[in-house]
């Protein structure tokens, strides 16, 4: 499913990532631990096209096709789901409305019709339900006064509406305390059990 050789990135001329060789296949789970600076972060950045990451030597293959060559939003259409480490707050846009444009975006470039309100609604109420986050929550702006429980919270429900085929999921534990992460776990563990 992913194959990286021998990258190489940096970050405003600074080298993070030497020379890095992963194969991922599906349904495996891989955690990359590291001291802070190793380049954990990099590593998701670059898989997600971030801008300002620039790849100096290697390759990266995602499903046989060149992820390099691929636009951020061409790399989520082809199914990868990056999650932060610090999810990020856009106030003015609706929870829901995010995830119905997210979600109908994929569906388009697989060939599929959008999803109604109500259908999206069923399916978003569903994953919130799966994962404790309160419907209300849905509603408001993206993660906008969300504790860092509720916005990892969130990011899983947002990854159980869009179902990628591969996610990176930045120090999932960050901010979380020891219910709000088993909680996390176990969404990550029902996702990878979705058909």
């Amino acid at each position: 499913m992913l194959k990286i050789e021998n990258l190489h990135a940096e970050i405003d001329g600074k080298p993070i990532l030497k020379g890095l060789t992963l194969s991922v296949n599906a349904g495996e789970v891989h955690a990359i631990m590291g001291p802070n600076g190793a380049g954990k972060s990099t590593l998701g950045y670059v898989l997600g096209g971030r801008p300002g990451y620039e790849v100096t030597q290697g390759s990266i293959s995602f499903d046989g096709e060149n992820l390099l060559d691929m636009e951020p939003h061409e790399r989520a259409a082809a199914g990868v789901f990056l999650g932060f480490q610090y999810p990020v707050e856009i106030p003015g846009v609706s929870n829901v409305q995010f995830l119905r444009e997210s979600l109908n975006a994929q569906r388009a470039t697989r060939g599929e019709a959008p999803l109604s309100g109500a259908e999206f609604l069923k399916v978003a109420r569903a994953q919130a339900d799966a994962l404790g986050l309160d419907h209300d929550m849905l509603k408001r702006p993206v993660n906008v006064g969300f504790s860092g429980g509720e916005k990892k919270r969130n990011e899983m429900v947002q990854m159980g509406i869009i179902d990628p085929k591969f996610a990176i999921l930045d120090e999932t534990d960050s901010g979380l305390d020891i219910d709000a992460l088993r909680i996390v776990g176990d969404g990550i563990n029902r996702i990878m059990r979705q058909p």
